[in-house]
């Protein structure tokens, strides 16, 4: 699919994948939208650093820092990169990343900060060409931060204020961030963020009595936050906390409970859990966040590329090592949601999964001009466009959208009838809830 979003859209392109049948060479080609990949670098996997991750217990840390590109990679790269032209899909001086199979755990080597010396910032192609309708012009966002580390250097209440900060001035839009938090740091994230209209603090010590188990979520954190909003839709989803690697995969480590001391055990969030529970709260975007001393950036790129792979939608891991004061996470979030353009340099700290913009798709494939699907109804647009989105809607919409996804994939781009057919029916039941929720409202 990211070839095809490649061609569709005219985007410059890097692709990276082993070569010769095995994961001893790593290559590098360059490509412009529909034309021939070239050849432009290969090097010994050895040389990037540990690829082959530990298939362990997790006791073999790797870290971003064990990993360098070959200087002569990186010189043929800068010398022909120039060639492939700017994209017509903003940033306009963007770089796009095709991992293409066979990729092994290339995935999760830190492309972004590798490749800052091109001076071009890197935008790595999702697995969908269907982009998620939005839910209205408001948005919502549940940011949760936790630390089963005691003594740490990450300080979970003034990186929640400051992100909060960042989503309810620089969104674009009306934002009301909803926020989660261990309890022995409430009171003081109550304190900085008692100046920001539209944020609101859950309190951890009540946690048990509202937290809503789900069948494939088991974690007091997510049954937490789904508990607090109830049936309201979220847009965005964001995480702060330490990346674990374990047999090649990736989760988040959060406190045992909300009222854990930072003494307790971690309980570790998978992909498939958070999968899950982003989409039963229709979330179209997802943000992970790792503090200063992360264990792992890797696990965290585990976890955004699975849900990347996964669902249509946006998906981010941040390194706030490398951003501390939250500028390039600003400038991503200023260019998605309020459509300003101000990325002109690479963004070492982000590395995102997003779906350039549709210049035009035959109405056959059941798209739009603007690359949302045509098979969402009047009434679940107005209601996603209403404050208050139901999550049965926005969620619904996701599925539908999922399916559309993967059907086109399988069909080479060309839905059947059948498929068509089916499609309407859950398009249908959509309309009815939606209408439901209007009449109620």
């Amino acid at each position: 699919m990211a070839q095809r979003l490649r061609t569709d859209h005219d985007l410059p392109s890097l692709r990276i994948a082993f070569g010769d049948g095995g994961r001893e060479v790593v290559r590098f080609w360059l490509v412009r939208g529909a034309g021939q990949p070239e050849l432009a670098a290969q090097c010994q996997a050895s040389e990037l650093g540990p690829v082959d991750f530990p298939d362990g217990d997790g006791d073999g840390t790797v870290t971003d820092d064990q990993f360098s590109l070959p200087s002569d990679v990186l010189f043929e790269l800068s010398q022909r990169i120039p060639g492939l032209g700017s994209s017509d899909s903003p940033p306009d001086n963007a770089l796009w990343l095709e991992l293409v199979s066979p990729r092994g755990y290339l995935h999760l080597v830190p492309w972004e900060q590798l490749l800052q010396p091109l001076g071009r910032p890197l935008v790595r192609l999702p697995n969908y060409t269907v982009r998620p309708q939005a839910q209205s012009q408001t948005l919502e966002v549940a940011l949760c931060a936790s630390t089963p580390v005691f003594r740490s250097e990450f300080d979970p209440p003034a990186t929640l204020a400051r992100l909060a900060r960042l989503w309810v001035t620089m969104a674009g839009k009306p934002t009301t961030v909803h926020l989660f938090c261990d309890q022995w740091a409430h009171a003081q994230v109550a304190e900085l963020v008692a100046d920001l209209d539209g944020v609101h603090l859950a309190d951890p010590s009540g946690w048990g009595a509202v937290a809503h188990p789900a069948s494939m979520v088991s974690n007091a954190w997510l049954e937490w936050i789904g508990g607090t909003l109830e049936g309201r839709a979220l847009d965005v989803v964001h995480l702060v906390g330490y990346g674990y690697l374990s047999a090649g995969r990736g989760a988040v480590a959060l406190a045992a409970t909300p009222t854990s001391s930072a003494r307790e055990h971690a309980e570790f969030v998978g992909a498939a859990q958070l999968a899950q529970f982003v989409a039963s709260r229709g979330a179209w975007t997802f943000v992970v966040s790792g503090p200063p001393d992360n264990y792992s950036g890797a696990a965290l790129r585990d976890v955004a590329d699975s849900l990347a792979i996964n669902s249509p939608g946006i998906s981010i891991a941040h390194d706030l090592t490398l951003d501390p004061d939250v500028s390039q996470l600003t400038r991503v979030v200023e260019l998605i949601y309020a459509g300003q353009d101000s990325i002109t340099e690479p963004l070492p700290g982000i590395a995102c999964w997003a779906h350039p913009k549709f210049v035009e798709y035959p109405e056959e494939n059941l798209i739009t001009r603007t690359g949302h699907s045509a098979m969402v109804g009047a009434a679940t647009q107005t209601v996603l466009a209403a404050p208050n989105t139901p999550a049965s809607v926005a969620s619904g919409t996701r599925y539908l959208e999922a399916l559309q996804a993967q059907w086109s994939a399988t069909g080479g781009g060309a839905i059947d009838a059948d498929a068509v057919a089916a499609l309407r029916r859950v398009s249908d039941v959509l309309e009815h809830r939606a209408a439901e929720f209007q009449g109620d409202s």
